[in-house]
């Protein structure tokens, strides 16, 4: 039996209704943070955020100190690597822009002279991490068929009592008509490959968010 399908009349894809309704969800999703705000959405998750917290110290235990790494890559056009890390930079101190990044964003913020935390979902799990300030000493790109890799920044991710559970690090590479970016995560070896998988996803999205946000914002 053929599967059943519901198409506008016309087209021969999905893709115009699910466009409908990922519109109507992060406009939900939208307006349910801001009427709750961050501190209700924070005690409303504790229990998640616990068991996210107990989730990555086991994967931190059964590792050993071995860690594992993947990487994501998009092409931007119509925006350079220059304008949207400036855009980015000043983003992270726009909450509601960094929660419309993805909708399993819960809580991006500093208190000033702090880390960012972070509250997202990793693997199925809520968790509650903090990102140091981006390192200068850079990471350098090895992978890209270049006479001199371009350099990235790394920053490392915390749990509240300071234990490194990861790293995130990022390259921009300007193109003729844009920017190349290359997303890396770095987290225990024994989150491989389901969570890292996960977390590049994640990437996407957020990422894709941000730079059509920063191109409307030049």
């Amino acid at each position: 039996m053929t599967a059943a399908t519901v198409r506008l009349a016309g087209e021969d894809t999905d893709a115009t209704i699910d466009g409908f309704e990922l519109f109507s969800a992060r406009r939900a999703l939208a307006l349910l943070k801001r009427k709750a705000g961050r501190a209700r959405l924070l005690e409303l998750l504790a229990d998640e955020i616990a068991a996210g917290d107990a989730f990555l110290r086991g994967h931190l235990e059964r590792s050993g100190g071995e860690d594992t790494t993947g990487t994501t890559t998009l092409r931007a056009r119509g925006i350079t690597a220059a304008e949207f890390g400036a855009w980015l930079g000043a983003a992270f101190a726009r909450e509601d822009v960094m929660l419309a990044g993805h909708p399993e964003h819960y809580a991006i913020h500093a208190e000033p002279g702090q880390d960012v935390n972070i509250v997202e979902t990793l693997d199925e799990y809520v968790c509650s991490f903090f990102m140091h300030p981006w390192d200068d000493s850079l990471v350098v790109e090895q992978e890209l068929p270049v006479a001199e890799p371009p350099a990235g920044r790394r920053s490392h991710m915390l749990l509240a009592d300071g234990t490194v559970i990861g790293s995130i690090a990022n390259t921009f590479v300007d193109e003729p008509d844009g920017f190349t970016a290359r997303l890396s995560v770095t987290l225990p070896a024994s989150c491989a490959p389901t969570v890292v998988e996960q977390h590049l996803e994640h990437f996407a999205v957020e990422f894709r968010t941000w730079i059509l946000r920063a191109a409307t914002e030049r």
